[in-house]
């Protein structure tokens, strides 16, 4: 069985698998031969005791579908849940029967991707691996081009355009990659980023991309239309300037680090201009979903950047938020056993394009005495 599946089935029996790896995970295991590889890693695991509550194939994709609605939802902010949860089980229900039916009527049919690989997703639903590519040039049309050398995509303007048509790029755990938008304007992704982008920008209207993770942007100026980054509870007005933009779905916040230039920062719940922050370089806001505020700071931007240069900064970091970092860097799985060392404090500079996970762990463990066993790719605190 491949890494990338292990790690995968891994992380659905921790409850820790993202959307994209359980949609995978719910292709993959319909398929009977690998269902059979399934059932032979439970058993050289010792995970019966899960498979015990998943006797069959069908109860197992039952359970993966209804992970994936679970966590869809979780990202939908509902004020008036209570007049809608009564339809919303409803169409929970009859989607999964319908899902259900799909997988056994058209298996064969569906294209696995490999979520530990760099893909494009096109506006008419084509999905590539930028990792699988012929050439280290390539053009994907006439406007694309991939440059592997680069690890950047670059998409041309058409001024011939009247519409506009998305495209969206994941980038998972242990990588990063790079992407020059049609107006100029160059966007760094970091491990575990989707950002979802217009082909081309249309004169007049807002440049608008929406993004889940963490990306560095230097966006291009222009007088006819305003930059706009959006997430999921915050919306980044941009003037022509670089800032850092983090917001990944496990948290409760989201962060803009300005470093030159202006931008405004806003909650999207907010109705009206007047609740725009302005921030200037060298400041931090930091959007508090719970509480409907947002908070102006001063820091040292270097370390909120530096990893696009390939160098991750902690400074009396917890370690569950190191653990969370280090995970998406490396993309390993860190289970924490030793309750005791929860509310440490760590700090440490890593050149993670140069160090491995072993040599991060080998000095935390001379400097903090953190004792720790790898299986795989499975890290394990003691």
């Amino acid at each position: 069985m491949e890494s990338s599946i292990e790690k995968i089935i891994f992380k659905f029996f921790d409850n820790h698998a993202s959307l994209s790896e359980l949609d995978f995970l719910i292709q993959w295991i319909s398929n009977e031969k690998n269902y059979l590889q399934y059932q032979e890693y439970i058993a050289i695991n010792n995970l019966t005791n899960i498979a015990l509550n998943n006797k069959d194939q069908e109860k197992i994709i039952q359970e993966i579908n209804s992970r994936i609605i679970s966590d869809k939802n979780k990202k939908i902010r509902k004020k008036n849940y209570k007049y809608f949860g009564v339809a919303a089980i409803a169409i929970c229900f009859f989607s999964t029967i319908m899902f259900l039916d799909f997988l056994k009527n058209d298996t064969e049919s569906l294209k696995i991707i490999d979520p530990s690989k760099i893909s494009l997703t096109t506006s008419d639903g084509e999905i590539i691996d930028l990792e699988n590519l012929d050439d280290q040039q390539t053009k994907i049309n006439k406007n694309t081009l991939v440059n592997q050398n680069a690890n950047t995509l670059y998409y041309k303007n058409d001024p011939t355009s009247k519409e506009i048509k998305y495209n969206e790029l994941k980038v998972p755990y242990g990588k990063v990659f790079n992407i020059e938008l049609s107006d100029g304007t160059l966007v760094y992704l970091n491990s575990g980023t989707t950002l979802r982008f217009p082909i081309n920008f249309l004169q007049g209207l807002d440049r608008e991309v929406f993004i889940e993770g963490e990306a560095f942007f230097e966006v291009t100026k222009s007088k006819l239309s305003q930059f706009k980054v959006t997430s999921n509870n915050t919306s980044v007005n941009v003037y022509g300037t670089k800032f850092n933009f983090k917001h990944f779905p496990e948290d409760n916040f989201s962060e803009v680090i300005l470093t030159e230039g202006s931008l405004g920062v806003s909650k999207t719940s907010f109705e009206n201009d007047e609740e725009i922050m302005i921030i200037k370089p060298g400041e931090k806001a930091k959007v508090l979903f719970d509480e409907d505020k947002i908070e102006r700071s001063r820091v040292n931007a270097k370390l909120y950047t530096s990893w696009i240069n390939g160098r991750v900064a902690f400074r009396n970091e917890s370690l569950p938020n190191l653990i969370q970092k280090l995970e998406r860097i490396y993309n390993v799985i860190i289970i924490n056993n030793n309750n005791d060392i929860t509310d440490k404090k760590f700090s440490a500079t890593i050149l993670y394009k140069e160090e491995s996970i072993n040599e991060v762990l080998s000095y935390l463990s001379q400097v903090y005495g953190l004792e720790y066993q790898i299986l795989d790719n499975k890290i394990l605190i003691k």
